[in-house]
């Protein structure tokens, strides 16, 4: 595997770290800062707030989604920013989520031939993993490319 390194990017402080640890380690590599999304379209409030609607609330609900599309690619060149500054060679991903979070991360990296998939962890203990999916946890057990899970800082 000689592809890119994958970063898993939400903005949060634990991705930046994420992306900082991946600097340090592989100076000068390649790499594809990935950030993930949700549809509008997706939720149940928007299915159910078209229901009976006019055409102006679905103009409304159409551009919302463009905006949440538009702001989900900042946030990916956000984060290759960060990870140029990092000193990596990087690129900025967004993607639309359509299914499991950590399926849509397999195969972005089989896609890329990625060698390794960086991602921070919140550090959640086992109880709130499950409660609330514990997105490392998934993606270290499924994914088929290496992951390198980066802990939150002891500072935090």
């Amino acid at each position: 595997m000689t592809g890119p390194l994958l970063i898993c990017f939400d903005d949060s402080d634990e991705a930046r770290r994420a992306i900082d640890v991946a600097g340090c380690l592989f100076p000068g590599a390649r790499a594809t800062v990935l950030h993930l999304w949700w549809s509008l379209e997706s939720t149940r409030a928007y299915r159910y707030s078209l229901a009976g609607a006019t055409g102006a609330l679905e103009e409304q609900m159409d551009a919302l989604e463009g905006a949440g599309g538009e702001v989900a690619g900042r946030t990916a060149e956000r984060g290759a920013e960060l990870a140029r500054q990092a000193g990596l060679e990087a690129e900025p991903l967004a993607i639309e989520v359509d299914g499991e979070p950590h399926e849509i991360v397999d195969r972005a990296a089989e896609d890329l031939d990625a060698a390794l998939v960086v991602v921070g962890s919140r550090g959640l203990g086992p109880i709130q993993s499950m409660a609330l999916g514990g997105f490392s946890r998934a993606l270290m057990h499924n994914c088929r490319r290496p992951v390198l899970v980066v802990p939150r800082s002891r500072d935090d």
